[in-house]
């Protein structure tokens, strides 16, 4: 498909996307009447090279790790420090999993991840199921516990879209962060610029980079609508500096560095799950 092997490609009236499930199910192609949405690799060594700037990545757990470790009910977990300069675990492990096809049609894919601690100190079961509608897209993600123990979490999906040239996000207060990029427990107050990602700015030149709370589910680039479930409380704004072609809009569950916090992580007991959803349409249409 392209330049991605065994991907699933999808199709409904003006839409059309490629999902990779091998590689984290990421939906590397997203098109409205052949116009990118997402912003894309166009091959796996691209992707593979930089796998968090490219379509949908997941990740499990979110963003960054102080110290690549936790501590929880009594015990510490590791995971790998991959941010050498601040010594963080950042982005998770789930970004690349190898997803199992469960059910394929001409405009839906589902797959399935059985996590046995490999990929994260927990069990966990992790479906996925995109859906093209005449409307847009729709993708749901299925946490569930398959342990005996209680299992903390954070998860994101770190949504790159094509820059566009006027974007708006419903996001609240900032997070302050440390000079190791995890927050300090503060609120920070909001620049100038960042009280204009509420209504409307175009981010060509900005750098965007932050923290903050939800404030509502909704984003607007030109007029892409991308709209989030409440379970994600957290937002992550972010294009590289600017004029990299991207703007990252990243619904999060759980704060940044938020298994290290007690009230920063989502927690499922033995048996529970719980769900996301993450939809995108043009405006004027529903």
């Amino acid at each position: 498909m392209g330049g991605f092997e065994s991907a699933v490609a999808l199709k409904c009236g003006r839409w059309t996307a490629v999902v990779v499930p091998h590689f984290g199910m990421n939906m590397v192609s997203l098109r409205c009447d052949g116009q990118a949405v997402l912003r894309e690799a166009g091959e796996m060594p691209v992707l593979e090279e930089t796998p968090f700037l490219y379509g949908i990545p997941l990740l499990f757990p979110a963003n960054r790790t102080a110290g690549g470790q936790f501590s929880f009910e009594g015990k510490t977990y590791h995971l790998p420090v991959n941010e050498m300069a601040f010594q963080n675990h950042l982005h998770g492990l789930m970004y690349n999993a190898p997803f199992a096809v469960t059910d394929v049609s001409e405009h839906e894919v589902a797959a399935v991840y059985e996590n046995r601690g490999e990929r994260y100190p927990f069990l966990f079961r992790m479906c996925i199921t995109d859906t093209l509608t005449e409307d847009g897209m729709m993708r749901t993600l299925t946490l569930t516990n398959t342990g005996d123990c209680v299992m903390p979490y954070t998860m994101a999906f770190h949504t790159a879209f094509a820059e566009p040239d006027v974007f708006s996000a419903e996001i609240g207060s900032r997070h302050e962060r440390s000079a190791t990029f995890v927050p300090t427990g503060n609120t920070a107050e909001m620049t100038e610029t960042e009280m204009c990602y509420r209504t409307g700015i175009c981010p060509k030149g900005i750098a965007i980079s932050g923290y903050y709370n939800a404030a509502g589910t909704g984003a607007l680039l030109d007029d892409t609508v991308f709209e989030m479930s409440l379970n994600f409380d957290q937002r992550v704004l972010f294009n590289g500096g600017g004029n990299q072609g991207f703007l990252c809009i990243e619904p999060q569950a759980g704060m940044v560095n938020g298994l290290n916090m007690p009230d920063g992580h989502k927690v499922l007991l033995p048996g529970e799950k719980e769900t996301y959803t993450i939809s995108i349409r043009k405006a004027g249409l529903k």
